[in-house]
C-alpha cells in the first residue's frame, strides 16, 4: 500500500507539475519500503503511458480528473504488468488510496473501472501504424514520422526490442587498458560482453560500482564513445566541447591524446557535473567554462582545431532509458530544438579550423540529416566526410546520430 501511494505521489508530480522523473523519484524513493518496486511502478507507468491512455479511453465513457486518470493508469499498469500482487489486492489498495487523496466520492467508480478492466479484451486499432503506436507505447504522430523516414518494417523492429538491462563500461585509459579490465573481471568472475567501441556490457553490480567510484572505470554508452572517437584527436590539438555536461566525451577525449580541452555548458549546475566527472576520472588539461553554444562567442573565433557539438535534442534515441521522454516530446519542441541545433553548429564553424563533429541521441531527420544538409548548403567552406544514424538494436546500441564535418582545404 505505502509503495503504491508513494508511486502515485511521484507520478502526480510528473503528470500535473511537469517534474522530471529521475529527479522526482530520487527525492522520494528513499522513504519507500521497497525502492525497486516504486521505481518499477513509476517508470513502468511512464513508459507505457500511450498504451495506458488507450486503455483508459476504451474503458471509461467520460474522462475523469487528471488525478484520477493517473490513479487508474497506475492500477491498469499493475494489473497488466505486475504479477507478484494479486489483482484483488491491487484494486482494493487503489480504491482505498482514492479515498486517502480526497476523492472518496469516486471510490465506487475506481473500483468498477479496475474490476472490469481486462487488457486482453480491449480491441487494438486495426491499422498497422495505430496498432504499433499502442503496442510500443509511442505517440502516434511520432510513429508516423518514423514510418515515413524508415519504413514500417524497420520502425516496428526498433520500437519493439526488449529492454536491455546491462550497462556499457569503459576503462579509464590513464589507469589501465581494456584487456586489463577484462582480466580483472575474469578474476572476479563477473561476466561481460565486449562492445565494438572499446567497452564492455556488464551488470551494474557492487564491484563495478566500486570501480566507477574509484575512477578506474565509468559508464559511457558505445555511441557516446563513437562520437568522441570521430573527433580523431591528436597530441597538441585544442578542442572545444560546446555542450559538454556531464563531461563524459571530454574526459574520454582527454585520455585518447595529449590535448587541451575547453568543456562548456550553459548552466552553472551543469558545469559542476563536468567538474565532478573530471575529478572522479583524474582527467587533465580540461578547462570547464560557462558558455552558451547557441550564442556567438568572439573569444572562441578560430581558437580551436576541432569542436564537438553534442547538441541538446529530443532524446528519442534513448527513450528506453528515460521514461518521460515521450511525455515531453512534441513536434513544436522538435522544431524549436532544430533551430537551436543549427545555431550551435553555425557557431562551431566559426570556432573550428579543422573539424566539427555533430551528434545527437535522437532518430529524427529534423534534428539530424536536415541540420547537416542545411549547414553544408549554406557554408561552402565545410564538407561532409561521413554521417551515420544508429538505431536502437535491443543489444545495447542507443539511437544516435554522428556527422563528421571537415574544413575544406
Amino acid at each position: 500500500m505505502n509503495d503504491l501511494i508513494l508511486a502515485l505521489q511521484v507520478l502526480l508530480n510528473i503528470y500535473k507539475n511537469g517534474a522530471f522523473s529521475s529527479i522526482e523519484l530520487n527525492k522520494s524513493v528513499k522513504g519507500a519500503s521497497n525502492q525497486a518496486m516504486v521505481t518499477r511502478l513509476v517508470y513502468g507507468v511512464l513508459q507505457k503511458d500511450v498504451q495506458l491512455e488507450y486503455y483508459l479511453g476504451k474503458t471509461v465513457k467520460k474522462r475523469p480528473s487528471k488525478t484520477v486518470c493517473v490513479l487508474l493508469k497506475l492500477g491498469m499498469y499493475c494489473l497488466v504488468y505486475i504479477d507478484s500482487i494479486p489483482s484483488y489486492a491491487i484494486v482494493d489498495s487503489l480504491v482505498e488510496i482514492c479515498g486517502k487523496i480526497g476523492k472518496r466520492q469516486l471510490k465506487g467508480f475506481v473500483n468498477a473501472v479496475l474490476k472490469n478492466f481486462d487488457a486482453e479484451k480491449i480491441e487494438l486499432p486495426s491499422g498497422n501504424i495505430e496498432r504499433l503506436s499502442v503496442e510500443s507505447s509511442v505517440p502516434l504522430w511520432l510513429v508516423e514520422k518514423y514510418c515515413d523516414q524508415y519504413g514500417y518494417g524497420k520502425t516496428k523492429e526498433f520500437l519493439t526490442h526488449g529492454l536491455f538491462t546491462k550497462e556499457h563500461l569503459r576503462p579509464n585509459l590513464r589507469k589501465w587498458k581494456l584487456s586489463d579490465l577484462q582480466t580483472y573481471l575474469d578474476k572476479e568472475r563477473i561476466p561481460y560482453a565486449v562492445s565494438p567501441r572499446g567497452g564492455l556490457y556488464v551488470d551494474n553490480c557492487a564491484t563495478v560500482r566500486r570501480l566507477n567510484e574509484e575512477g578506474k572505470t565509468t559508464f559511457q554508452s558505445a555511441t557516446s564513445m563513437a562520437a568522441a572517437q570521430a573527433m580523431e584527436v591528436k597530441d597538441g590539438e585544442r578542442i572545444a566541447d560546446l555542450c559538454s555536461a556531464p563531461g563524459g566525451k571530454s574526459v574520454y577525449m582527454s585520455e585518447l591524446a595529449s590535448i587541451e580541452i575547453t568543456a562548456c555548458d550553459v548552466r552553472d549546475h551543469r558545469l559542476e557535473l563536468i567538474k565532478s566527472y573530471v575529478s572522479r576520472m583524474s582527467a587533465e588539461r580540461i578547462e570547464v567554462r560557462l558558455n552558451d553554444g547557441a550564442v556567438y562567442n568572439g573569444d572562441f573565433a578560430g581558437a580551436f582545431d576541432k569542436v564537438l557539438c553534442d547538441v541538446p535534442c529530443s532524446g528519442l534515441g534513448v527513450a528506453a532509458k528515460k521514461a518521460d521522454v515521450y511525455l515531453n516530446a512534441s513536434e513544436e519542441k522538435i522544431n524549436s530544438l532544430s533551430r537551436l541545433q543549427y545555431d550551435i553548429l553555425c557557431n562551431a564553424s566559426k570556432y573550428a579550423t579543422k573539424r566539427i563533429v555533430y551528434s545527437t541521441c535522437t532518430l529524427l531527420r529534423e534534428e539530424n540529416e536536415d541540420i547537416v544538409e542545411k549547414f553544408i548548403k549554406e557554408n561552402a567552406g565545410w564538407q561532409l566526410v561521413e554521417s551515420k544514424q544508429y538505431l536502437p538494436d535491443g543489444n545495447g546500441q542507443d539511437g544516435f546520430f554522428i556527422a563528421i564535418l571537415d574544413k575544406a582545404v
